[in-house]
């Protein structure tokens, strides 16, 4: 019965920790023992990766990306999820499976972690559990769930014929 509540409990522990590190630090894509969930916001990748799916980066060595991984970068403070369309002595052609055009050569020290795993639509929620109204629906949730057990069991105990 509590199995959810902890699993719901650690997703939102690491969810405010690594908004902490993005806050505090400043860091445009922090990261949890190696990997970091992103959520997709353009269409740039279509039809691997649509937008409102979650991607989940690891970082990796720079000797690890090869041709054809999909790999999320930094451009400034910008972070783009593209596929490495070509490798050039050290030099990555970063291109979004929607695009025409590639984007500029970048350097692996641009990398901050390759895709390897997509969840679909799952980023939708998450936006909203970031304004208030979806804070708010997420904290009802999370009561009902934690004391709807109790409350089954208070009302199973009560003898036949008793008011409620």
């Amino acid at each position: 019965m509590y199995i959810p509540c902890v699993i719901l409990a650690l997703i939102v522990l690491a969810n405010i920790y690594l908004g902490a590190r993005k806050a505090a630090a400043g860091e445009p894509v922090p990261m949890l023992f190696g990997f970091s969930p992103l959520v997709v916001l353009s269409g740039s990748m279509e039809p691997a990766i649509y937008p409102g799916d979650v991607v989940l980066i690891r970082r990796q060595a720079e000797e690890a990306y090869q041709v054809g991984d999909i790999a999320t970068y930094l451009d400034g403070a910008t972070v783009y999820t593209h596929r490495i369309a070509a490798i050039d002595n050290g030099f990555y052609t970063m291109k979004g499976d929607a695009n025409n055009t590639t984007d500029e050569v970048i350097t692996a020290d641009r990398f901050m972690g390759k895709v390897v795993l997509i969840i679909p639509k799952l980023g939708y929620l998450i936006l909203f559990i970031k304004r208030p109204v979806g804070m708010a629906v997420m904290a009802i949730a999370v009561l009902l769930v934690a004391y709807s057990g109790a409350l089954i069991q208070k009302i199973r105990k009560k003898p036949v014929g008793a008011k409620r």
